[in-house]
């Protein structure tokens, strides 16, 4: 049996809506998306292996046998796709454009973007839950990682010259939350798909909603501190104090408001509104809903 090689990548931005999208796009009938929504295949595993924050990541990169079982029941699809956000983490992560066009040259690109500050705050927020963050919110934005995946020119950069503008499609998380319905039969006409053929419907889910999102590694570690066996445990072994930390450990969370801080703010302008200006230029587009970065008057 002939393997399916994908030729639909959203790849990004972290935190945009990227697995609204994914579920969107997976509704259609002429669209296959793979169950594991980022397989990052394209990745480069010693990059993964640098950076605990894509340990997860690690079980497709590199393995292209594996990673093509993803798509073995896309059938007759036009399309089928992924949705890896570490496509678009450059300097951490490097070449993927490069290996997508070498495997698939008439690949569709797709790549979701929001305010590249809103992003990074929530970027943040997420960082803590997972517990890959332990610095306050006005130290971790000094780490150019974070910016650097809001700077979306520099992200889409090699995807157009490889690419071209023709293959590549940028939507807004701004535009979807506004309209869904015009956004996605927008994107299914420019895929060449019958724009109907989908659920139109765009269910916010992680990036939008609390930006609290448990993946299954700290959501087991969350229900094994609920659980009666953990509680007996504790209360006989560790002082009530440790228990109190470990219990706060545990429920680190981060809500919206507790970082914007003004200072924050204005130190993501300074850096990121630049990021912004290239990204009009290079698109030909304004994105006026990105209010954060343009400064108070």
């Amino acid at each position: 049996m002939t393997q399916r090689i994908p030729n639909l990548f959203l790849v990004g931005a972290m935190r945009s809506g990227t697995t609204s999208l994914h579920e969107a796009l997976a509704s259609h009938r002429s669209i296959f998306m793979s169950d594991v929504k980022e397989p990052a295949h394209f990745t480069d595993p010693a990059e993964l292996a640098t950076d605990s924050r894509f340990a997860s990541a690690a079980g497709f990169a590199g393995d292209r046998a594996k990673y093509l079982e993803l798509f073995a029941s896309a059938g007759d699809a036009q399309y089928a796709g992924e949705s890896s956000t570490h496509y678009t983490k450059a300097p951490r992560i490097n070449g993927v454009a490069e290996r997508v066009f070498e495997a698939s040259p008439g690949a569709r690109i797709l790549y979701l973007v929001r305010d590249p500050i809103e992003r990074t705050l929530s970027h943040y927020r997420f960082a803590v839950r997972m517990k890959y963050e332990r610095r306050t919110i006005r130290e971790a934005v000094r780490d150019p990682f974070y910016s650097a995946v809001s700077d979306y020119a520099m992200q889409l950069e090699p995807y157009l010259d490889r690419f071209g503008r023709d293959q590549i499609w940028i939507g807004t998380l701004e535009e979807m939350s506004a309209d869904a319905e015009s956004t996605l039969g927008d994107l299914y006409t420019w895929l060449g798909v019958d724009p109907d053929g989908g659920d139109l419907a765009y269910r916010q889910r992680n990036a939008v909603s609390s930006d609290l999102v448990r993946a299954r590694g700290p959501e087991l570690l969350h229900r094994a501190g609920r659980s009666d066996g953990y509680q007996r445990l504790a209360r006989a072994v560790l002082p009530a104090g440790v228990r109190r930390t470990v219990r706060r450990v545990l429920n680190r969370s981060v809500e919206a408001e507790e970082v914007r801080d003004d200072s924050v703010i204005e130190y993501l302008r300074t850096v990121q509104a630049p990021f912004v200006e290239r990204f009009e230029a290079m698109t030909g587009r304004e994105f006026g809903a990105w209010t954060t970065t343009r400064p108070v008057t």
